[in-house]
């Protein structure tokens, strides 16, 4: 499976990484129950924004931990947390520690993917990029797909601790992969902590990162209203929204790749976000079942080339020894859209504006991120010419 477009090492942690989003995603279907047990069921909304802001918190130092000490660093620590959030959630018996043991899972998400996205940018020639974050996308889209999946039929089989426990595995089996992988970079500095905005946040890629926050806001509206929103338009499966979409991002990631390596980042971005206006334009103006499955496909074939061509931009911009910066920039973006979305179609909804209303600020992002694109797009074509 190695070529020299794509070493082993990128193939060893791509299946580090499909092991890790498979632990912490087993788990989201039953957290809700397991909640709603502690008395906490008012409390529902803030699983996923509770994890994010956890997330978001911790992305500036796994950043800095992974340009300073090194890629495995973040890579061995997020794994470390997962695993220790794993064994923590069968003593959660109050609603306090329960969402003790949600930011700690959530410090988990905010070092390894900083980790592995940096470590791909260093072993991938940058020529190959865009289709690399495309393979890695896949990996970790299929991880959370077998996740969801799989989730279910282990607490059938084994109960809600053996889920856990299940978590903590996979996690471990993480660890055991990403500890194989060779070190590509580690700073000839001192390893003291250097509060610095300029060590912390990479400058350059605050193109990338806008429209990361901005594509993501529809990912936290996704989360919170989809599968309410599902059932409201006659489907047994709450799901189903969710699944269509990880499918077609799955389906095209590969393509969208290439065309990103080809064309440049900012084309595969107008490309992906036209997709998304499309797809907001017919949830909101079709009622009709074709448009509910339309509307999910066109916005994961969106997710499949915005996402590997804004992590492929931020690598392009950063230089080996502030990678890890300008990763955790992006997924600092990425975890900011998905709260501030989720907490507006919450608020929307709630107040009774319906679920057009969420559409609609979904849909003013994705033509705010395609005009930026388009511009970029353009003035790196004349700078080109001239």
């Amino acid at each position: 499976m190695a070529s020299p477009k794509f070493p082993f090492s990128f193939w060893l942690l791509s299946t580090g990484a499909l092991l890790f989003f498979v632990s912490f995603n087993l788990v989201l279907p039953e957290l809700p129950s397991h909640l709603r047990e502690l008395g906490g069921g008012e409390y529902l909304g803030l699983i996923i924004p509770v994890f994010s802001l956890s997330a978001l918190v911790s992305r500036p130092l796994s950043g800095y931990i992974t340009d300073q000490w090194g890629r495995k660093w973040a890579l061995v620590a997020g794994t470390l947390f997962c695993i220790m959030a794993g064994l923590l959630y069968p003593f959660s018996g109050s609603v306090w520690f329960f969402f003790m043991v949600r930011m700690i899972h959530g410090f988990s998400t905010g070092f390894t993917p900083t980790g592995f996205v940096a470590y791909a940018g260093d072993v991938v020639d940058p020529a190959h990029r865009g289709k690399a974050m495309g393979w890695l996308g896949l990996f970790n889209n299929a991880g959370t797909s077998i996740g969801y999946g799989v989730g279910a039929w282990i607490v059938a089989d084994f109960g809600r601790d053996g889920l856990y426990t299940a978590t903590a595995l996979s996690a471990l089996l993480a660890l055991l992969l990403f500890s194989r992988l060779p070190e590509t970079f580690k700073s000839a500095e001192p390893r003291a902590l250097e509060f610095k905005v300029s060590r912390w946040l990479h400058k350059e890629s605050y193109l990338p990162a806008i429209l990361m926050l901005l594509v993501c806001v529809s990912l936290g509206s996704v989360l919170t209203i989809m599968p309410d929103y599902t059932e409201f338009r006659g489907f047994d499966n709450k799901g189903l929204f969710l699944s269509l979409y990880i499918a077609a991002s799955l389906f095209v990631r590969l393509i969208s790749g290439t065309i990103s390596d080809r064309f440049g980042r900012p084309v595969s971005v107008a490309i992906g976000t036209g997709f998304q206006i499309l797809s907001t334009a017919i949830l909101i103006g079709v009622s009709s079942s074709w448009g509910f499955w339309a509307g999910a496909i066109l916005y994961g074939l969106g997710q499949g080339f915005n996402a590997p061509a804004l992590f492929a931009w931020s690598s392009d911009l950063s230089s080996q020894e502030n990678r890890g910066s300008a990763t955790a920039m992006l997924f600092m973006a990425l975890e900011t859209g998905i709260i501030i979305g989720g907490l507006a179609a919450g608020f929307l909804v709630t107040r009774g504006l319906g679920y057009s209303s969420a559409f609609a600020v979904n849909g003013l992002c994705f033509v705010l991120a395609f005009g930026l694109a388009l511009q970029e797009t353009l003035r790196t074509r004349n700078q080109a010419r001239s």
